[in-house]
């Protein structure tokens, strides 16, 4: 209330005032209002300040900031995660848009509490809805496997380090540019607790092998979630998406699971097909839209 109140009471002086907007550099974290809504501490914003240089500005001689960062370790891909301003909104986005287009990013989003906060601003100035993310939910871990396998003979192995360049390559065949991983993400992804990675292989015909896919998820106590089903554009369609689910669910009952959910976007009708056909149910309480700016042409669908 009393933020609301300040920026209704001093924001027209505020815009006749000069603005030079900065770096926010670590040494200069200690200055700033963290307060207990903000996404960090002073030891972690300046951890992130030192992993992300020159993604986060702040308004000179004031507390005003904005922070940014890489969304999801991509590099092509922006995000302003959080600002914290009483009249200087316009100036610090703006700047931190101008450095994301200064070093090539095509995309910037917004993370989710910054575009709740203050989404009438940003759809003034120009973000938009990119994806719209849709919920699932299966309350029990009851298969309903497929009739019919796949008619291409595939073997599923416990992923390795080893095995990354492949799962990588089956990662960005198998979904739009937006949902790619990054090596950077997929590294991270592996060294988290809980988390478990199966990819998917067929035998050539001149010889070897090559992936055709993989899932990951990630267990919590007796949940888990399906963080990523894959499955290579020639084989879409064919029953391989529903041979590694089935494959995932009984190892996440095997783990102690008794309850699975997942999220995918609105317009992946196969893949809701998919899931729903294994019993899973949507949840729209859940669902939210992924919102942005491009600041290049976007790529093709």
């Amino acid at each position: 209330m009393f933020d609301q109140l300040r920026q209704r009471f001093f924001s027209e002086a505020g815009k006749n005032k000069p603005v030079q907007v900065e770096p926010l550099q670590p040494s200069q974290v200690g200055e700033l209002n963290l307060n207990w809504t903000s996404h960090f501490n002073t030891p972690a914003l300046r951890e992130h300040l030192e992993e992300f240089p020159g993604l986060s500005l702040r308004v000179n001689g004031h507390s005003d900031y904005i922070v940014g960062d890489n969304w999801r370790r991509r590099s092509e891909i922006g995000q302003v995660t959080e600002t914290r301003t009483r009249y200087q909104r316009t100036a610090l986005v703006e700047g931190l848009l101008d450095e994301f287009a200064r070093r090539g990013y095509r995309l910037v989003v917004l993370g989710h509490d910054e575009h709740t906060d203050h989404s009438e601003f940003y759809a003034d100035a120009g973000f938009e809805e990119i994806e719209r993310i849709v919920y699932y939910e299966k309350p029990d871990m009851l298969l309903r496997p497929p009739t019919d396998f796949p008619p291409v003979k595939m073997e599923v192995y416990r992923h390795t380090p080893a095995q990354t360049k492949d799962l990588l390559a089956a990662d960005n065949a198998s979904f739009p540019w937006l949902w790619w991983n990054s090596r950077a993400e997929l590294d991270y992804y592996q060294d988290q607790e809980g988390v478990t990675i199966y990819i998917a292989y067929r035998d050539k015909a001149e010889g070897g092998r090559e992936p055709v896919g993989y899932f990951g998820f990630t267990l919590y106590d007796r949940w888990a979630h399906l963080d990523r089903l894959a499955v290579i554009p020639g084989l879409q369609g064919q029953r391989v998406g529903a041979y590694q689910l089935s494959y995932a669910i009984a190892l996440m009952e095997q783990k102690g699971a008794r309850r699975v959910t997942l999220s995918t976007q609105l317009n992946n009708t196969r893949s809701q097909a998919l899931y729903e056909g294994f019993g899973f149910q949507r949840v729209k309480s859940l669902e939210y839209n992924l919102v942005g700016k491009w600041l290049q042409a976007a790529p093709p669908a």
